[in-house]
């Protein structure tokens, strides 16, 4: 395979393998033909980009354009990312999922709107971020103040409350000291001075 995608596809492949996904399902899922896939994954066949991003975005991927000099720390940050998804929970995806629901369920319970999109931004990264024992112990508590919402609609400030507290979570998921085990990259995603 001499295409300049091959590392692409072979991350597709891999994704599609984990996620226990067969071709036939990528397909019908993507709206591409099985065949068509399995030339991409075999390197018979260029893909073209809509086909890239149509296996992507089925597999939870997503193909983005970065600047290049960037590229040693995002691929830093990806292993330590790829690290840390091993030692996430279930019980804690389980946790995120329910909080998300309830707040698909209606925006119309925030008297403060960006309280809605505070709260779904750290959801985006506890999907991610493995909570120690004492703060899943915190969000399970937090979770289980849900279930007593579902009665009686909360006020305004517990809401509020509730949107802190689970950004506080996410703060110390972000924040706290990993392990030897993972380090932590040494690279920033913030613009630098070419001249530093």
């Amino acid at each position: 395979m001499g295409y300049k995608t091959e590392h692409i596809t072979h991350q597709l492949r891999a994704a599609r393998e984990v996620k226990n996904m067969s071709q036939r399902e990528l397909s019908a899922r993507s709206g591409l033909t099985q065949s068509h896939i399995s030339q991409i994954e075999r390197g018979t066949m260029e893909p073209g980009l809509g086909s890239l991003v149509d296996v992507a975005r089925v597999l939870d991927l997503e193909i983005v354009l970065v600047p290049k000099k960037l590229m040693p720390a995002i691929g830093n940050i990806l292993d330590s990312a790829s690290a840390m998804s091993d030692t996430l929970t279930s019980e804690q995806r389980k946790l995120v999922g329910r909080v998300d629901r309830w707040l698909a369920e209606g925006r119309d319970r925030f008297a403060i709107t960006s309280d809605a999109d505070n709260l779904k931004d750290s959801l985006a990264l506890l999907r991610h971020l493995p909570l120690s024992a004492e703060e899943l112990e915190k969000f399970r508590d937090l979770a289980m103040t849900l279930l007593r919402w579902q009665s009686e609609p909360p006020p305004a400030k517990h809401v509020s409350e509730f949107v802190h507290a689970i950004r506080s979570l996410r703060n110390a998921a972000v924040h706290r000291d990993r392990d030897d085990a993972v380090p932590r990259s040494a690279y920033a995603l913030d613009e630098e001075d070419d001249d530093a």
